[in-house]
């Protein structure tokens, strides 16, 4: 017997056959018929996996491919900061002032919220178009500015339609958002704010009255006004087209940017109830 093959594990050097290892033979058959089935179920999932490859990649148009629903959300803090924002809005215009308050809030790179009467528009269309140019929002403010006329006589839908007519057919826009003369207590009631729901219109009162009406003589008074009481995190105020009013807005835009306000302006897509009379659906 050759020394080599004597005991070696490894099988090195010649050996003799004995009957014995015929079993290895059939192991080995055995061995095949057992792999034979799973080596072919391999093959058939790589060949599947290559061709949904290739089938990705075959994509040409965008509308093919399945895309997240990403909705707007406003950024209510930046860095832990609460956003703060203050909405200006005037009232009563255009007027003969309304020119110089555009004048003024443009230089200080401001943009404002402007409810306008329609017997106003009428006598100034070429104001209501450069303030819809300079990027600020217009809304309805009545055609009578009466209050038995729009409240006791049911009046206030039909009046802010046709200002919005009038609004459209100078800037190409039909506002939603209406300013109700007086404030929306008690002038609305529920079945007036259904009629204002059905219409698809909106009501907003302020959150911070200026006071402009009577401060008429010192425009200190109205920024003071507008500066102290500014303390949450959204504010609407309340502001006239008057002379005290267009000397106040200096420092009222300043008082504010160094409380830490931005200034916006209303934004139909992102409409939050504000009114007195707290109706959800206005």
């Amino acid at each position: 017997m050759d020394p080599y093959n004597s005991g070696n594990p490894l099988g090195l050097g010649p050996r003799h056959r004995k009957p014995k290892r015929k079993y290895f033979a059939k192991l080995f058959i055995l061995m095949a018929l057992i792999l034979l089935p799973l080596g072919g179920y391999i093959v058939y999932q790589y060949l599947t996996s290559t061709q949904q490859q290739a089938d990705v990649k075959s994509v040409q148009s965008l509308q093919e491919v399945p895309t997240p629903n990403l909705d707007k959300a406003r950024v209510e803090k930046w860095n832990g900061i609460t956003k703060k924002v203050a909405y200006l809005t005037f009232e009563d215009g255009p007027t003969a002032l309304t020119s110089d308050i555009l004048k003024s809030l443009k230089e200080q790179e401001v943009k404002a919220t402007f409810f306008l009467i329609g017997s106003n528009i009428n006598e100034q269309p070429d104001v209501v178009r450069s303030m819809a140019k300079a990027g600020h929002y217009i809304g309805p403010h009545s055609e009578t500015h009466d209050y038995d006329t729009l409240y006791k006589k049911k009046q206030y839908v039909p009046e802010m339609l046709r200002v919005q007519k009038q609004i459209n057919q100078l800037t190409n826009h039909s506002p939603l958002l209406t300013r109700p003369p007086y404030g929306s207590t008690p002038g609305i009631t529920k079945s007036i704010a259904k009629e204002i729901e059905q219409a698809k219109l909106r009501v907003w009162d302020w959150s911070i009255d200026s006071m402009d009406w009577y401060y008429k003589d010192s425009a200190k008074e109205v920024a003071n006004t507008v500066i102290s009481r500014a303390e949450g995190p959204v504010e609407i105020i309340l502001l006239h087209e008057q002379p005290q009013t267009l000397q106040a807005l200096p420092a009222i835009v300043a008082g504010l940017k160094k409380k830490g306000y931005q200034f916006s302006i209303y934004d139909e897509d992102f409409h939050v109830p504000y009114n007195f009379a707290k109706f959800s659906n206005l």
